[in-house]
């Protein structure tokens, strides 16, 4: 069965600064999505935004196909700031955020709750097929095993957190 190839891009906190990563940020994740499943070509969709990245993946008829559906997405902001991912950069990317190791503080819990929602998202508007369904899956389960079977969410797990253990050590609170 073939079942299309996944083309993904991201603006993340590793490129750009927030105002790069607002340019490309939709109001609407569900409504992107959509659009997104719309394009020629494109049989599945998947968007993740949060504070630090934003980022969309289409499973298409071929690498063009994917790569000409997501221009519009990432249009706003400068070429330099958009990384481009193949069908396994982007599973491989994929797992690495529901670990939390693309986090500014790795292994952050958020980012794996995050992502959870932003599949149930997709998953509602019926944006996500067999290549996307499985791959999301699997990352979900990496995210979570990561979690429970090594410590990296222990410690400061978002910025916030870390800014206030920083600010106790440094100042009378």
């Amino acid at each position: 069965m073939d079942t299309g190839v996944i083309h993904g891009v991201r603006v993340s906190h590793e490129e750009v600064g927030v105002d790069e990563i607002e340019a490309v940020a939709a109001e609407d994740v569900r409504a992107l999505v959509e659009s997104l499943l719309d394009r020629e070509g494109v049989s599945e969709a998947f968007a993740l935004q949060t504070c630090n990245r934003a980022e969309a993946y289409v499973v298409a008829d071929s690498e063009d196909a994917g790569h000409r559906a997501l221009e519009e997405y990432v249009a706003d902001v400068s070429e330099a700031a958009v990384v481009e991912m193949n069908h396994e950069e982007s599973l491989r990317h994929l797992m690495r955020v529901a670990a939390g190791l693309e986090s500014l503080v790795l292994g952050e819990d958020q980012i794996l709750g995050q992502f959870k929602r932003a599949v149930e998202t997709a998953r509602g508007v019926g944006a996500l097929g067999p290549t996307l369904e499985t791959g999301l899956t699997k990352a979900v389960h990496v995210g979570e095993r990561a979690r429970t079977e090594t410590r990296i969410n222990e410690g400061a797990t978002s910025i916030g957190s870390a800014a206030a253990r920083l600010a106790e050590t440094e100042l009378d609170l």
